[in-house]
């Protein structure tokens, strides 16, 4: 069994990664500086969405598993390779730009590839150690990233100047409302949460974590965007490849210690590394539940050569940055839909009754 407090740290630490990557300027792409408002319509969907999942959900069989119950092995195998894509498609994403990232910031002369392989090391070793190892991380580490990110905030409070947030707007409602729907991807890591439902303690538990996730992951969500926006007017907003780094290299603490970013290194390395240690785990858990396998701990190695093979393969950064968005508009639907359409056809089959723990 894992704690609340621990599962909830997991998937908050999934959502704000993406916030510390490129996921910021992709908003700001869309919507210019009325990017928070965005985040702000993004996280009040999100809710909605995860609300109407808790009325249907019951019990503590996750979407797989529901699957087989409805439809038998063969649905169980279809839904388990579609839950495994959506998860290797997300960690593939950050398996390309984190390494990128470091290379650009500090290892300029080692070779990208070389730093994908490094990474792809420390990941495998850190899902062999098992779900409940990474969880305690998490769940001792997020503390002092939020100190960290509050931090952050306080120290950018110079920086600030709310004009840059005007036209209110940004590039129209028509981009914020309808265009910026997709963005309500940033949320859709909540998927795990239902994955790992067999190791709560029960149906509560995994409703209280899931709503305590979305308003906390929104919540650093909205700050991040609002602060990123604050600072750079637009268009000048839309040119940083990385958002937050930005502003944490703006950051002078003193005359001896310059620059916030130091900071800011450790703690985005650490959680990045947490978050992929994770979603490794839970695509090895994945299959092993897809396929009735006894063990998980086999797949690890050949799992990590495949997924951080298949990040080395596009050859231009900014192509990959392009490809990334689409993942995240082919993945979110799935994301959000599978949990409501098989905990109303569970429902349906047992005669409205709720499904059994």
């Amino acid at each position: 069994m894992l704690q609340r407090k621990k599962i909830t740290s997991l998937i908050i630490n999934a959502i704000a990664v993406k916030m510390l990557l490129t996921y910021p300027r992709n908003i700001i792409l869309n919507s210019g500086n009325a990017a928070w408002i965005q985040i702000l319509y993004n996280f009040i969907i999100a809710i909605l969405i995860f609300a109407l999942t808790a009325v249907l959900y019951r019990g503590k069989k996750n979407i797989i598993e529901l699957a087989d119950s409805c439809g038998g092995k063969s649905l169980k195998i279809i839904v388990g390779i579609i839950v495994f894509a959506i998860l290797s498609a997300n960690l593939i994403s950050v398996a390309r730009i984190y390494p990128e990232t470091i290379k650009t910031i500090l290892l300029q002369e080692s070779s990208v590839e070389l730093i994908i392989i490094l990474f792809a090391v420390i990941i495998a070793i850190g899902a062999y150690m098992g779900i409940e190892s990474i969880a305690t991380v998490h769940y001792l580490f997020l503390p002092i990233a939020g100190i960290v990110m509050v931090s952050f905030l306080l120290l950018l409070i110079p920086y600030y100047k709310f004009d840059n947030l005007f036209p209110i707007l940004g590039n129209g409602a028509k981009s914020i409302f309808i265009d910026g729907f997709n963005s309500i991807s940033v949320f859709s890591d909540i998927i795990l949460l239902n994955i790992f439902l067999p190791y709560m303690e029960n149906y509560s538990e995994f409703k209280k974590s899931g709503f305590r996730v979305i308003i906390i992951g929104g919540v650093i969500a909205f700050l991040i965007t609002l602060a990123y926006c604050s600072v750079y007017p637009y268009p000048s907003s839309k040119n940083f490849i990385f958002p937050v780094y930005q502003l944490t290299r703006i950051i002078h603490l003193s005359s001896f210690f310059s620059r916030f970013e130091t900071f800011f290194e450790f703690v985005w390395s650490i959680l990045i590394m947490l978050y992929a240690a994770f979603y490794m785990y839970a695509i090895c858990y994945v299959l092993q539940i897809t396929f009735n396998l006894k063990f998980h701990k086999p797949l690890i190695v050949p799992l990590t050569i495949i997924i951080f093979g298949a990040a080395i393969l596009p050859s231009s950064f900014m192509k990959f940055i392009e490809l990334e968005m689409v993942i995240y508009y082919i993945v979110y639907p799935f994301a959000f839909l599978l949990p409501i359409i098989f905990a109303a056809a569970s429902r349906k089959l047992n005669g409205g009754k709720h499904e059994k723990t």
